[in-house]
């Protein structure tokens, strides 16, 4: 007796072929990242963008930098829409400050993934604009060892395993001039390193998150300044488990490590991140375990005070923090503080608000003055 010929089932398939269909569509419509990358490197500097040096009253030689830090949210539809009007707010208002010449000396951006985030940087005309790791940019620096069976465990509907679909979002720029040399030897003025894939969870997997280091050669002081920055993997927001979340937000501090140990991270530094909150990768890592490294926190008004990793005070009082260290012969202090755009210091053009930081550098009168690795530009006629 011949067996009853089993049905086909279709369903499977056409929800498949929809999925793909739908993902197809998704990938169509989001900005091209290549569009939205922008990347400057002066090959000069202008002596009149630098900050004029002062001598302090004990004879240290000092400089004072502006430091604005702005999570811009320039993400793109369906995730976000009609955010190019505020961007533009953004990119005007810091490029009106700087033609008055009260804008920031550095300027650090976090979620620039549209045409018209990273815009803001051009707009307000910075000699160096400095991305952080492309969208299809491999991690270079070793992996450090990542926690057995978290890249298995991802769930593509969680959007884990089907690439990036966005580049880190990370910018820095400047008119400061570059350091391109150290004793001699060639140095590569910035470097980035994303994330492994396999140690990012939920919906941030779609962006190439990662970090990277700049190095300034700022005239008349004894050592390079590094700006570190960096966007690690979010909470609530990456659609996954606490647990998971926190697990690859410490295993990105991790490898943050590596490329800050790699390019160089004991000297004099001032570090930005997306750390909104106290997190796993807080605890542990680099800047935990730095004697030297605090974060700038909120005094009496306007003034900065340095705060400790474990400050909770520190952590709860802003969306995004800026830590710092000092070198061997270059010393780093905030001085005054400031959370802009956030509903009372101005209109809220981003779900973080932006931080600004004006940083004191200073040096003894008699240090050797480190080299120049950059030329002047022209004078113009």
């Amino acid at each position: 007796m011949d067996r009853a010929e089993r049905p086909v089932r279709r369903w499977p398939w056409i929800a498949a072929a929809a999925l793909a269909g739908l993902a197809a569509a998704v990938w169509a419509i989001l900005p091209d990242a290549g569009a939205a990358r922008v990347e400057r490197l002066a090959a000069c500097y202008d002596p009149a963008a630098l900050p004029p040096i002062a001598t302090l009253a004990d004879g240290r030689r000092a400089m004072r930098l502006r430091v604005l830090l702005w999570n811009v949210e320039g993400l793109p539809w369906p995730i976000r829409s009609g955010r190019e009007q505020k961007l533009a707010r953004i990119a005007d208002w810091i490029a009106k400050r700087r033609a008055a010449g009260l804008g920031p000396d550095i300027l650090i951006l976090h979620k620039a993934f549209t045409p018209a985030a990273s815009r803001i940087a051009q707009r307000a005309g910075f000699a160096s604009i400095l991305p952080g790791p492309a969208v299809d940019q491999p991690r270079h620096r070793p992996i450090p060892i990542p926690l057995a069976g978290h890249a298995e465990a991802g769930r593509w509907w969680q959007g884990e395993g089907i690439g990036k679909w966005l580049d880190s979002g990370l910018y820095v720029a400047t008119d400061l001039p570059l350091a391109t040399a150290t004793r001699g030897r060639p140095l590569p003025a910035y470097a980035s390193d994303a994330f492994y894939a396999g140690s990012c969870a939920g919906y941030d997997c779609l962006s190439n998150k990662g970090g990277m280091i700049v190095r300034l050669a700022l005239p008349g002081t004894p050592e390079p300044l590094a700006i570190f920055n960096t966007h690690r993997n979010s909470r609530e927001p990456s659609g996954v488990s606490i647990a998971r979340a926190e697990t690859a937000h410490a295993m990105q501090t991790r490898e943050n490590d590596a490329l800050l140990h790699g390019f160089g991270g004991d000297g004099a530094m001032i570090a930005a991140g997306d750390f909104n909150n106290y997190r796993a990768g807080d605890r542990i890592g680099r800047f935990a375990n730095d004697a030297a490294f605090r974060l700038v926190a909120r005094g009496t008004g306007f003034t900065a005070r340095a705060a400790p990793m474990t400050d909770a005070q520190a952590w709860a009082a802003a969306y995004d923090l800026i830590g710092y260290r000092g070198g061997d012969a270059l010393a780093v202090e905030p001085l005054a503080v400031a959370t802009i755009f956030d509903g009372k210091n101005g209109p809220v053009l981003s779900d973080h608000p932006a931080q600004y930081v004006i940083f004191r550098l200073s040096w003894r009168s008699d240090a050797p003055t480190m080299p120049a690795t950059v030329a002047r530009c022209p004078a113009r006629p």
